[in-house]
């Protein structure tokens, strides 16, 4: 039976590559500074939610380079006046792993753990809809997604 590749990086600390993430997610898109809704009040600071969900669910710098490919993607596909409310940075990030995670496993073990650890701010139905949004500005060249070639 083969195994798959592993792969993995010789650093001491992720705080560069979460440092990089936090920074490419807040110039993706334009975002409201206004904190609208109820939810909006519950979320910290965006480089200690990234920091925070990297940790409690124990996620690779491999999902997070996946991650940023997506948002590279996304980023492409964007009309260049989109723009957010409060929360999208969260929510692109959220959509971003969720999306790599399951691209990576065979099972959708990592993703389970996300949805749980950020319960507290998203339902299910609310996540599941970020990731068909996101996939859907990913979706090109005849209704085929283009992840990673």
């Amino acid at each position: 039976m083969s195994h798959s590749p592993i792969l993995t990086f010789k650093y001491s600390s992720p705080k560069p590559l979460l440092s990089y993430m936090v920074s490419n997610i807040d110039h993706l898109v334009q975002c409201s500074k206004e904190r609208i809704y109820y939810q909006h009040l519950l979320l910290p600071e965006l480089s200690t939610f990234i920091h925070t969900v990297y940790k409690k669910c124990k996620l690779s710098p491999t999902v997070l380079v996946i991650g940023l490919i997506y948002l590279e993607r996304l980023k492409k596909n964007l009309p260049p006046q989109a723009q957010g409310e409060y929360d999208t940075p969260y929510k692109l990030f959220l959509a971003a792993i969720i999306i790599a995670t399951k691209y990576i496993e065979d099972y959708n073990s990592h993703a389970v753990v996300i949805y749980k650890v950020v319960s507290a701010l998203y339902s299910t139905k609310e996540l599941n809809e970020m990731e068909r949004s996101f996939l859907g500005v990913l979706k090109v060249r005849n209704n085929v997604y283009c992840l990673l070639t």
